[in-house]
């Protein structure tokens, strides 16, 4: 087992972030086991508590512990405040069975918390979550091209610019804060103003991947249950 540690700078102040971390870490840390079956089903892994909170303490900081690879991994959250009134926040985790891949995915968790805690002060949101195999790969493609494909139906999404999807799939638009490629996890973080402002992340992951939709939305929760609706049926037959 090895230990991961990784960090991110959040533009928010850090009291706010202190208070925040435990119900915005559960959302991202998330994990729902999804694997992709070679009849092209996918099999979606759940536990009563997800993400399990330890322990916390007065100066923000938490433990957490979640299954990942068939192991419990533990992790220390610690938010160190700055002059300039933004907040350093450090994942410390131990038990991890396979660093390059964990690395990846608590990269997005990072991305994503971030973009939450700067953007929308209010909480909670609405969580939205859809998934569906991959489909129109070669034995050849790698993670990356899987991905690739992924995001090339869904419209033009490249780092800090503007996007809409394409006609024909659920409606969403906004601004793409991240995209990046990986070997296990694959993922393009956005910045939602339509149908509704939220947080988005397009992911691929596992072998075979799964193309899958987590996101926070801040509304209408009717608007968001539509969209959930939407996209669970898309990427379905995608």
């Amino acid at each position: 087992m090895s230990s991961v540690e990784m960090a991110v700078e959040i533009a928010a102040d850090p009291g706010r972030v202190r208070a925040e971390l435990p119900r915005s870490v559960a959302v991202w840390l998330r994990t729902r086991g999804l694997e992709s079956r070679a009849d092209g089903e996918i099999a979606v892994i759940t536990a009563d508590e997800p993400v399990q909170v330890l322990s916390t303490d007065d100066d923000g900081g938490l433990v957490t512990a979640v299954d990942a690879d068939g192991a419990t991994v533990t992790t220390t959250w610690t938010v160190d405040g700055r002059a300039d009134r933004t907040a350093v926040v450090t994942s410390a985790s131990a038990g991890v069975a396979a660093p390059e891949a964990f690395t990846e995915r608590m990269t997005t968790v990072l991305v994503a918390l971030a973009a939450h805690l700067e953007h929308f002060p209010d909480p909670p949101g609405t969580e939205l979550h859809a998934w569906g195999p991959s489909r129109g790969r070669s034995a050849a493609s790698t993670h990356e091209q899987a991905h690739a494909r992924f995001l090339s139906q869904v419209g033009v999404i490249a780092p800090r610019q503007r996007f809409e999807t394409f006609r024909g799939l659920p409606a969403m638009a906004g601004t793409c804060l991240e995209r990046r490629g990986g070997h296990h996890h694959s993922a393009a973080a956005l910045l939602l103003d339509d149908p509704m402002p939220g947080v988005a992340i397009l992911a691929t992951s596992g072998t075979p991947p799964v193309h899958e939709v987590h996101a926070l939305l801040f509304g209408d929760d009717a608007v968001a249950e539509r969209l959930q609706a939407q996209l669970a049926a898309w990427l379905a037959a995608a």
